[in-house]
């Protein structure tokens, strides 16, 4: 192949063409591949991110790990995904097709509010709310299931179902009291109605009682709070309780229960989840992540398994009075650990803050130019730097190349004047 450079101009043969429009289809291809295998990533420009703890079982390894999770949860330029969303497939197929008809509902209702058909949207919001309610263990974050339960509540009452409408009101209280909806956009009797019901639920007097799981040191939910690992005990508001139990490696348990007694306990049954041995492996290859060993298929394996492009791997030892914390933060679709920061905290008591600025400085990308007075570390966040705007930039640029190459057609030489000159390559 000869290609003669000179200012712009490129010359191919027609078969040469053709072998290089093959070889970037090829490549086209496998980069689109690599895009379309996470749907989300083009949706949604957060970046997926999941948690692989690698400490020993134990009350305050778990506890800083919870405090991790939410932290993650809380970045809104993450997407967290709870590992339980992908060690139970499986074991869960069919609590998951019902959340996800919930949704289905629930995004049809919507639409039938906005326009007005107030019936036709309380059935469509009633199907959302069975379907919720009855999985409501398996709902992801997204899921803001007591405000599907108050729109349910909005239409029924602008459907002329006024006693309908406060019994959805008060369900939607009872679901998550910590959170009120807000309604004001649909009237003024509505927000009276709804306030009414939330004060009748929130004048109710206190239970007490004990949640126990089989397996112990599981999170511990009740009405959209979180009490701490198993055994616990809650205290909450006299009516429905819902409550829910989840440990990595475990089937997420939830069920409702109505308490009618201080003292009574709770329990559940808690089942290895279908993908637990697999698990339990991957943990045990990653457990050298923060010496430095790694082996880069190992963290492959981490991205079929947990279904995530990101993770932030953590190890917790010690004692209370100094908590040793590991993180890493791991491109596994890159199949490179990109960061890793060791700190000692005293843990005596849960301190959410100085957990939110471990992660936070984590994902803090150091960029170190060259400088009379040294590198200057900046803080952009890496997940504005990595892999998906490069390849995105490869495609377009090899697709401009391509076309280029394509509309070539042997142009003519051009003429130089004396000393411009040009490159030649050729190979």
């Amino acid at each position: 192949m000869f290609v003669d450079w000179r200012r712009g101009s490129t010359r191919l043969g027609f078969a040469e063409r053709n072998a290089f429009l093959q070889l970037w289809a090829l490549a086209s291809v496998a980069a689109a591949a690599s895009l379309s295998a996470s749907p989300a990533a083009i949706a949604d420009d957060r970046q997926t991110v999941t948690l692989i703890d690698l400490s020993e079982v134990g009350g305050p390894e778990l506890e800083i790990a919870h405090d991790v999770a939410r932290a993650l949860r809380l970045d809104e330029k993450l997407r967290y995904r709870d590992p339980d969303e992908s060690l139970n497939v499986g074991n869960e197929d069919s609590h998951v097709t019902n959340i996800r008809s919930g949704r289905s509902f629930a995004t049809a209702g919507m639409k039938l509010i906005e326009s007005k058909s107030w019936k036709d949207a309380a059935d469509e919001l009633e199907s959302a709310a069975t379907a919720y309610v009855g999985n409501f263990s398996h709902a992801g974050d997204e899921d803001r299931i007591e405000t599907i339960i108050a729109m349910q509540g909005v239409a029924l009452w602008r459907s002329g179902d006024k006693a309908g409408a406060k019994r959805a009101f008060t369900r939607s209280v009872e679901f998550r009291p910590n959170v009120k909806a807000e309604l004001a956009a649909y009237g003024e009797d509505v927000v009276k109605a709804y306030n009414d019901a939330r004060d009748g639920v929130m004048t109710r007097g206190d239970v007490t009682f004990e949640v126990r799981t089989s397996v112990p040191n599981a999170d511990i939910w009740v009405n959209g709070r979180y009490f701490g690992l198993s055994p616990c005990f809650v205290k909450s508001l006299r009516g429905p309780q819902y409550i829910r139990a989840s440990r990595h490696g475990y089937v997420r348990n939830g069920r409702l229960e109505t308490v009618k007694a201080d003292g009574a306990a709770v329990d559940f049954e808690m089942k290895p989840a279908h993908r637990k041995p697999a698990w339990d492996a991957l943990r045990e290859r990653l457990a050298e992540v923060f010496e430095g060993a790694i082996e880069p298929n190992d963290l492959s394996v981490a991205q079929g398994l947990l279904n995530a492009g990101v993770a932030v791997i953590i190890h917790i030892s010690g004692t209370r009075e100094k908590m040793q914390v590991r993180l890493a933060l791991a491109n596994l679709a890159g199949r490179q650990v990109i960061k890793r920061s060791t700190t000692s905290i005293a843990w005596m008591r849960r301190d959410k803050l100085a957990i939110e600025k471990l992660v936070q400085e984590l994902f803090a990308a150091p960029d170190l130019p060259p400088g009379s007075d040294g590198p200057e570390v900046r803080t952009e966040s890496v997940l504005k730097k990595w892999w998906f705007w490069t390849l995105v930039g490869g495609v377009v640029a090899g697709s401009v190349t391509a076309a280029v190459l394509l509309g070539d057609t042997d142009p003519p030489q051009p003429t130089y004047k004396n000393g411009t000159g040009g490159l030649v390559l050729k190979f």
